[in-house]
């Protein structure tokens, strides 16, 4: 047994490590988005620190700021935590925070769509803090190695990545799309730019020119019937790696479930966001039913089939939803709704958000292919 059970730690030590630093570089992304505009002197450190505070605020940078920090103050408070060091793993959480929120406020001052603000520092650093002190509870109370049980138990090994891409999933799908939940359409965001302007070697000139005429042509518009099956495709995907995670038909029964869940939330998170919280439920479309319908016989086939089985499965769902999303025009509700989160409040996490929903069908496309190939 001693040889077994330090085997999760470091596993789980290596992970949180490693989303500390991805999650970092998305606050920095999205605190810094679009990178545009450097002008100025900027301002010193004590000049921020000692400004008044602001007049005009919200509820909702309030709660952006503090929540938008507490996951990483977890996740390094929990990696160190896992190390050993936890004399000063709550300290830590903290400080990395409370630096990392002082570097990119004092960086805002050059960019002059951006405002810094000590306010904002103080409430990256308590949302550290509570980030830290939330971890230290979990690690206290063996909430992780009870995680690890229950992973080994009832995930197939290996699974950790479906885990990791199935949570990403519902942040992905608050971006507006094309149709409910329809990830990865980027044909519209390729058509605007201008691919004969690129300095690119004479080999790459024919498939630039190529994919600058499929990016630009006249699209038709999607058909009902396209939308229901499109968004029942994009359900299904989800759906499908859960299960592809799971060892029995019970858990993946379960798995489902969730997933269903998480695609209601999203839904209502994202038209709330979008238009306001009378909207929330904007994004259930009348065939939305024929969709579910279609996605509910898809996962009881899904229940009783092979990991690989399931991962072919996940391929083709997500191949004929990247096909039926790029082959037709956007509608005006997508322009209407990019409007909205290209501006304003939303411009704090705009910029991560819309690589989310274009990357994360792709993403998942090249792991399931590499997985297949892999087992074969």
């Amino acid at each position: 047994m001693s040889g077994v059970i330090p085997t999760p730690a470091v596993r789980s030590q290596s992970m949180a490590a490693m989303l500390a630093w991805a999650f970092a570089a998305l606050i920095s992304y999205a605190s810094l988005y679009p990178f545009a505009g450097w002008s100025g002197p900027g301002v010193g450190l004590a000049e921020l620190l000692t400004s008044p505070l602001p007049q005009y605020w919200t509820w909702f940078d309030v709660i952006a700021n503090a929540v938008g920090y507490a996951p990483l103050g977890f996740l390094v408070s929990f990696a160190v935590w896992r190390s050993g060091g936890r004399l000063g793993a709550l300290l830590l959480g903290g400080l990395v925070c409370s630096l990392l929120s002082l570097h990119l406020e004092w960086v805002q001052s050059y960019l002059p769509g951006r405002i810094p603000s000590n306010v904002d520092w103080f409430l990256n650093t308590a949302g550290g803090l509570m980030g830290s002190a939330l971890a230290a509870g979990v690690v206290q109370a063996s909430w992780i190695d009870r995680w690890d049980r229950w992973r080994q138990t009832w995930l197939v090994p290996g699974a950790k990545v479906d885990v990791i891409l199935l949570a990403l999933w519902p942040l992905a799908a608050l971006y507006p799309s094309a149709v409910p939940f329809g990830l990865g359409h980027i044909r519209a965001h390729l058509g605007a730019h201008d691919f004969a302007s690129w300095a690119a070697p004479i080999w790459l000139s024919e498939p630039l020119a190529a994919l600058a005429a499929w990016a630009s042509a006249e699209l038709p518009v999607m058909t009902a019937a396209g939308e229901v099956l499109t968004m029942a495709l994009a359900v299904s995907a989800p759906c499908v790696l859960a299960c592809a995670a799971c060892r029995s038909s019970r858990v993946r029964a379960w798995a489902m479930v969730a997933v269903w869940g998480m695609a209601a939330l999203a839904g209502c998170v994202s038209g709330a966001l979008t238009y306001g919280p009378d909207h929330a439920l904007d994004w259930w479309r009348p065939n939305m039913w024929w969709s579910l319908a279609l996605v509910a016989g898809l996962c009881v086939l899904a229940l009783r089939l092979t990991r690989t089985a399931l991962l072919v499965l996940l391929v083709a769902c997500v191949v004929a939803m990247l096909w039926l999303l790029n082959s037709t025009g956007p509608s005006a509700y997508l322009d209407q709704s990019l409007q909205i989160w290209e501006a304003g409040q939303f411009i704090r996490f705009h910029g991560a958000s819309q690589w989310l929903g274009w990357l994360w069908p792709f993403v998942v496309l090249g792991y399931a292919s590499v997985r297949v190939v892999a087992r074969r």
